[in-house]
């Protein structure tokens, strides 16, 4: 890897790691990592501060994750490389270091990413979790299968298997936040950093 790949992941990981969620909560009064369920997302936004605050951040993130995929994708001829720069933004978002490693799970960051990565994939996906909140009324299990179908329609479009295993890592770091804050919420709750 170059050291203008190594530049271009580490500028995604930065503009991922710019907390939307904190600065919206906090200019009304709130700490979103201490309010609601304590993820700084637009869904918990959206509980703790009402539905404009939440479509503010989660049009932030989503538009972080695009511009860091966009970025990577017009300064590097790598075709790898704007795949890694998404997994750095979705990381940055998770893991913060403008807020000492707090975030989000990085759904719309991911969202965002993977629109300008693949667009049709993408917007068929998004589509089927519309289509699946109707029908199911269940957010995780509309996403799930969103995310399932997005990796389909790109097997169907003839996507390369490294650019599939990439973009379920991608949506596997949305979990990977979850197991890592386990430890982390136990031993903040027993007074130990």
């Amino acid at each position: 890897m170059t050291l203008s790949s190594i530049l271009i992941i580490a500028t995604a990981y930065l503009i991922g790691a710019m907390p939307s969620a904190y600065i919206v909560g906090r200019r009304h009064g709130i700490d979103l990592r201490h309010t609601g369920d304590g993820n700084l997302g637009a869904r918990n936004a959206y509980f703790v501060l009402g539905w404009k605050p939440a479509a503010l951040v989660g049009l932030l993130d989503f538009g972080k994750g695009a511009f860091a995929a966009g970025l990577a994708t017009v300064l590097s001829d790598e075709n790898h490389l704007p795949y890694l720069a998404a997994l750095a933004a979705a990381l940055g978002h998770d893991f913060s270091i403008y807020i000492r490693f707090a975030g989000g799970q990085g759904m719309a960051a991911i969202l965002g990413s993977i629109l300008v990565l693949q667009p049709r994939e993408t917007l068929l996906g998004m589509a089927a979790v519309a289509l699946c909140l109707l029908i199911l009324r269940n957010w995780d299990l509309s996403w799930a299968i969103g995310i399932g179908s997005m990796l389909l329609w790109g097997r169907h479009f003839g996507r390369p298997g490294w650019q599939l295993l990439l973009v379920a890592v991608l949506f596997l770091s949305i979990g990977f936040k979850k197991v890592v804050d386990l430890p982390l919420a136990h031993r903040l709750k027993q007074g130990r950093p």
